[in-house]
C-alpha cells in the first residue's frame, strides 16, 4: 500500500542491503526502481553511502527494518535520525520485531513529517492473522488507505485481535520468555568453534559458520529432525550463514546439541 501510494514512472524505492526482500520485490513488481546500499561487514548501516544514495536517487521511500531482517541487529538509532532528516521522501521504519527489540521510533513522530513506523502482531504470537499497522501523521495515513482493497481486514481477523490485545499480559509474557530464551542461546552459540555469532534483538539469531561449511551443516542438522534457515546461498554478506529461530528451551536444547554434533 505505502509502494502503491507514491508509485510514479522513473521513481525510486531505497533501502540497505540484505534486508527484507519484500521491499525490493514490491518495488520491481509495481515497476519502481530499487536501489540497495550494503550494510557493513557487521551488519550496520553504512550511513555515508546511505546519504550518498539518497541524494543521488531522491528515493519516494527508504525502508529501514528495525530490528533488521535477517540479521537481527537494531542499526544506530543517530544514524537512522541522519538518514530520516535527509530523505525528501518518505522513511518507513519497519518495527515487526518490535515485541523483541529495546528501542522503537513510535516516540520520534512528533518530531519528523516524512516518518512512519510499520508493526505487526506477528511477532507477538499471532501470525497466523496476518494483520499489520501504520502509524503516522494523519495526512499520509489518509492518503495511503485510498490505495487499501476491499476487505482486507476481515471480521475474523478484527474479533481475533481484539480479543488478543484485551489478554495483552498473556502475549507481553510470551515475548519476554523469548527475550530470555534468546540470551541463553546466543550465549550457547558463542562457546561453539568456528562460529561468528550475531548480536540479535529479534526472535532469531544469525551466525556465520566456517567458509563453505553452512549448506553441510544446514542439512546435517535436518538430517536430525532440526529446521533453521540457510542464506548462504543468498550470497554477499550472507554467504556462510545460517538464522535459527529462538524457540521452547527443549527446541533450544535439541539444536545446540544436535550443532555441537555436527560442527
Amino acid at each position: 500500500m505505502i509502494v502503491q501510494t507514491v508509485a510514479a514512472p522513473g521513481r525510486t524505492i531505497l533501502a540497505p542491503e540484505p534486508t527484507f526482500v519484500m521491499y525490493r520485490l514490491i518495488a520491481q513488481v509495481l515497476g519502481l526502481k530499487f536501489a540497495g546500499v550494503p550494510l557493513t561487514e557487521d551488519f550496520a548501516l553504512d550511513v555515508e553511502a546511505m546519504l550518498e544514495a539518497i541524494d543521488l536517487h531522491q528515493p519516494a521511500v527508504v525502508f529501514l527494518a528495525y530490528p533488521n531482517n535477517p540479521s537481527g541487529n537494531l542499526f544506530d538509532a543517530a544514524a537512522v535520525r541522519r538518514i530520516i532528516t535527509a530523505a525528501a521522501g518518505l522513511v518507513i521504519v519497519d518495527e515487526a520485531y518490535a515485541a523483541f527489540a529495546s528501542d522503537t521510533f513510535m516516540g520520534a513522530l512528533s518530531e519528523f513529517p516524512n516518518l512512519l513506523v510499520l508493526r505487526t502482531v506477528s511477532k507477538m504470537g499471532l501470525a497466523g492473522l496476518r494483520l499489520g499497522m501504520l502509524a503516522g501523521a494523519p495526512a499520509w495515513l489518509n492518503e495511503i488507505d485510498k490505495t487499501r482493497l476491499p476487505y482486507n481486514i476481515n471480521v475474523l481477523t478484527q474479533a481475533s485481535a481484539e480479543f488478543a490485545l484485551e489478554h495483552r499480559d498473556v502475549l507481553d509474557a510470551q515475548t519476554a520468555q523469548i527475550r530470555a530464551d534468546r540470551a541463553t542461546l546466543l550465549a550457547a552459540l558463542k562457546t561453539l568453534p568456528g562460529l561468528t555469532v550475531y548480536p540479535s534483538e529479534a526472535n532469531f539469531i544469525l551466525f556465520r559458520t566456517p567458509a563453505g561449511r553452512a549448506t553441510a551443516i544446514f542439512d546435517a542438522l535436518r538430517a536430525r529432525r532440526i529446521l533453521i534457515k540457510n542464506l548462504s546461498p543468498a550470497g554477499g554478506a550472507l554467504a556462510d550463514c545460517l538464522r535459527v529461530t529462538v524457540g521452547a528451551p527443549d527446541e533450544n536444547a535439541a539444536f545446540l546439541d544436535a550443532l555441537r554434533a555436527v560442527l
